[in-house]
């Protein structure tokens, strides 16, 4: 935008020029640039009606990639892979071993998780008080069996290894006695997908640690129709499992995979598939 001086204004040209000069940024760079730049345009013409104000329909649009869904078998390469992370005799590998499985048996985000404190967790009622979320509200995450026992045994190893008991301690603390980074543990995570060839190099795209919030999700719908439950009557609880506000938020976690797809058409064929008729042995019946 050097060729913008005081006095001038922001024109259609100068704009276009503007956006052709960042063709070689990402998608997400160019989108978050123009963003500013069209809300300044728009506070510009209050004053100065020359200045071209920038449709929305010019911004580029975010190319998210598709998630992963872990498959079964891909976890238990993966659980096995972070039991094993040094140092050896430390409360790493348990830690490490136990937020993963957290993360893909609740659907919980990697910051709420890490937010844990100890009096969040109820290990006898199966239940996790998840505070001050991404939209500032709270709500109650029920456990299964299975990961509560889990939560229950990582609890009693970390008091072992002398970690802090106190009501207001991390769960998921660190050496220095605070709560995790994400940052640091996805990069624990990333590191695990490549040790197991579930990633390539770094730099290059592939499994996150987020995505195991989208198997969870596809999981769970997976699971009710397995069930034969309705399906629309749950997913309004699947959204407040996952902490939002309304079905919107929580259409982005569903994806078409093959199971899906393949129960979804089981009972499609099952409630509306017209029976098929057989021919009687003495073929057409005339009137005689």
């Amino acid at each position: 935008m050097s060729e913008l001086k005081p006095g001038k204004p922001i024109t259609a040209d100068l704009a276009e020029r503007w956006f052709k000069s960042m063709e070689h940024l990402n998608a997400g760079t160019r989108l978050n640039r123009m963003s500013i730049m069209r809300q300044f345009c728009a506070y510009l013409s209050n004053f100065d009606p020359r200045t071209c104000v920038i449709h929305q329909s010019f911004l580029p649009r975010r190319n998210r990639p598709a998630p992963h869904i872990y498959s079964p078998q891909e976890m238990n390469l993966i659980l096995d892979a972070a039991g094993k992370i040094g140092p050896e005799g430390s409360l790493r590998p348990m830690l490490i071993y136990t937020i993963i499985g957290l993360l893909y048996s609740t659907g919980l985000r990697i910051g709420e998780a890490l937010n844990l404190l100890l009096a969040d967790v109820d290990i006898e009622g199966e239940l996790l008080t998840i505070r001050d979320t991404k939209f500032k509200k709270s709500r109650y995450v029920p456990l299964s069996p299975s990961t509560a026992r889990q939560l229950a045994y990582f609890l009693h190893q970390r008091e072992v290894a002398g970690s802090p008991t106190v009501s207001t301690a991390p769960v998921f603390i660190s050496p220095s006695g605070r709560a995790y980074r994400p940052g640091r543990i996805c990069t624990i995570f990333l590191e695990i997908l490549r040790d197991v060839g579930l990633r390539g190099p770094k730099g290059a795209r592939g499994p996150r640690i987020h995505d195991l919030r989208h198997s969870f999700a596809v999981n769970r719908l997976a699971q009710w129709y397995r069930q034969g439950e309705n399906i629309n009557a749950k997913l309004p609880l699947l959204a407040t499992y996952l902490g939002h506000s309304s079905l919107v938020g929580t259409e982005t976690y569903l994806h078409a995979t093959a199971e899906l797809l393949e129960l979804s058409n089981i009972r499609f064929k099952n409630h509306f598939a017209v029976p098929y008729l057989k021919r009687s042995k003495g073929g057409n019946h005339g009137t005689k």
